[in-house]
């Protein structure tokens, strides 16, 4: 892990396609994914049919508390 700022680590990036089935259970289990906006069209997640992310995990070093992070490389709709 490397650290970001004062307080927080993030992991090595992980580059993945998220497909429309994984992008609808997401948006499902948490309404806000669905929101989240598209970095390459501006779009909402919920509206794509595929996603290439970066994904990296974040750890707050006093808590320990990990989440994760999205960063949009491409997209079905650009």
């Amino acid at each position: 892990m490397t650290t970001i700022t004062e307080g927080t680590e993030i992991s090595a990036a992980q580059a993945r396609t998220i497909e429309e089935p994984e992008i609808d259970r997401r948006s499902t289990n948490s309404p806000y994914f669905g929101r989240f906006t598209c970095d390459v069209c501006g779009d909402d997640f919920a509206v794509h049919r595929w996603l290439s992310v970066e994904e990296r995990k974040f750890t707050d070093i006093e808590t320990r508390q990990t989440w994760s992070g999205l960063v949009v490389l491409a997209c079905d709709r650009n």
